[in-house]
């Protein structure tokens, strides 16, 4: 028969290792183990970070950055080389002038006797029996009929009041004077005023009238005659 044996009843049981978890995630670590298997965070490894490492990285940057300027500070030399090279000032050719040429001395001999030019003759005009034959102007106290140059146009020349036939209201100066230069050339004598001078006239025209009458009647009885050329020409008291 065998016997069981049991502890003593004083004895206690011994404890374990303590509980290890994941500085990172808390999760529950194994007593050897080092990385936690559900973050990959160092549990029992300390991670030392490498020392002096920037110190080579700045190094190397500004070797870089000299390296650099280096190159365009030898482009920029070598371009302003190239514009003073193009931009120099030709040297100018030495000018070739010819001696001037010595005078041969003159042979000595007998002198020339002096000779004197006889005048030439006056040569009388002849009448070119072709031409037309001046007309002198006669003598006396004549005055001779005003003549109107060819694109000159008097303006109103009328008393107040009294009446014109208008062929035309322009409203430049320039379309005014080219209707008048017609009638001019077709026999008439037209003359050029400006509406805004007369409190009868509508202002900011150019207006192309023929004659000057003292009545309406007369001038109706000039319409007629002006309408055949000017079918727009009607009769208007100018004041």
């Amino acid at each position: 028969m065998s016997t069981m044996q049991t502890p003593p009843p004083d004895q206690g049981m011994q404890p374990g290792p303590p509980e290890r978890r994941c500085p990172r995630c808390g999760s529950t670590l194994s007593p050897d183990q080092e990385w936690c298997l559900a973050c990959g965070a160092a549990a029992g490894t300390e991670v030392v970070e490498a020392r002096g490492w920037r110190v080579p990285m700045y190094l190397g940057g500004g070797l870089v950055a000299l390296a650099i300027l280096g190159i365009i500070l030898l482009i920029a030399a070598l371009s302003q080389r190239e514009q003073r090279a193009g931009t120099g000032t030709p040297t100018p050719a030495p000018s070739t002038v010819a001696p001037a040429p010595t005078p041969s001395p003159l042979p000595t001999g007998t002198p020339l006797p002096n000779v004197t030019p006889s005048p030439s003759p006056v040569e009388t005009p002849t009448q070119d029996p072709g031409a037309e034959p001046t007309i002198e102007p006669p003598t006396g106290d004549v005055t001779p009929d005003p003549v109107v140059p060819s694109g000159t146009f008097p303006g109103w020349t009328g008393a107040d009041g009294d009446y014109t036939v208008i062929i035309e209201s322009s409203d430049t100066q320039e379309e005014a004077e080219k209707v008048a230069q017609e009638a001019q050339d077709a026999g008439e004598s037209p003359g050029i005023l400006n509406s805004s001078d007369f409190s009868n006239l509508n202002g900011g025209y150019y207006v192309v009238f023929i004659g000057t009458y003292a009545s309406e009647s007369e001038a109706e009885s000039a319409l007629d005659d002006i309408k055949s050329s000017y079918s727009d020409a009607y009769v208007r008291q100018i004041k």
